[in-house]
């Protein structure tokens, strides 16, 4: 068995439990997620509900179950990222380097050999199963492929630059709030985005999501071939710079 392999069957091992917990909460999820956007765009939005009634009552539990499964979900696939990625860690007294003979360019690969098949490929079929169940036909949307492989590319770069799912968690809403409150400057300084589309709908469209999975990308290969943790800070935060000031333009969102 190739080095590269035998990591990958390691970390497959580490994570096998968690997965098989993460998978049926993952379908539970999208479907809620689905079934709710289903449900606002049969009812106009609830608007033409005009009392609270049997409908208003399903939509709210429809949404409390999903937002509480969204949680679980989201705490699970960063756990398992986590395990993943920092029980061979990048950074502290703990990296890979002092204590693991295995170079840094299979040790990535190893990871992504796993992360790949393991957890984006299965989001992916989830999405389109449950849309081709609740609506009738599969979502041919290219977000909806790209927000899986972008998810787990967050989680990674938090991981690759954290020695704790916890520091994770501390780096996450630092990046976090410096998007946010970037955002709010520009709104504040005149330069809304185009469309008047907002932070979220930027987030969710095709060409912001291929430039935050280029910058994850950047940071993580970056992080493992140089072992600096400074300079990936940097870059990311940069990358965070970048990012706001091309929403701040919109002009990609034109041929959205």
């Amino acid at each position: 068995m190739s080095p590269i392999l035998h990591m990958v069957r390691k970390d497959w091992r580490r994570t096998r439990l968690i997965l098989c917990i993460w998978y049926p909460i993952l379908i539970l999820a999208t479907a809620l997620d689905k079934r709710a956007g289903l449900f606002l765009g049969e009812n106009d939005g609830l608007q033409s509900l005009p009392t609270p009634g049997a409908e208003e009552l399903e939509f709210g539990v429809i949404v409390f179950a999903g937002v509480l499964l969204g949680f679980l979900e989201l705490f699970l696939r960063a756990t398992i990222v986590s395990r993943v990625v920092q029980d061979d860690s990048t950074v502290g007294s703990t990296a890979f380097w002092l204590s693991r003979p295995v170079s840094a360019r299979r040790l990535l690969a190893s990871k992504a050999m796993l992360l790949l098949p393991a957890m984006v490929l299965p989001q992916i079929v989830v999405q389109l199963l449950v849309t081709y169940q609740l609506a009738g036909s599969p979502s041919t949307a290219t977000e909806g492929f790209l927000l899986p492989v972008v998810s787990v590319a967050v989680f990674m770069m938090l991981a690759v630059l954290t020695p704790t799912l916890a520091g994770m968690a501390v780096l996450g809403g630092i990046m976090t709030g410096v998007i946010m409150g970037g955002f709010l400057v520009l709104i504040w300084l005149g330069m809304p985005l185009s469309g008047n589309l907002g932070l979220f709908g930027a987030l969710t469209n095709e060409l912001p999501l291929v430039f935050v999975l280029g910058v994850c990308v950047t940071v993580i290969c970056h992080q493992y071939l140089t072992r600096r943790t400074r300079q990936s800070l940097v870059v990311a935060f940069s990358g965070i710079l970048v990012f706001l000031l091309v929403l701040s333009g919109g002009w990609f969102l034109e041929a959205v």
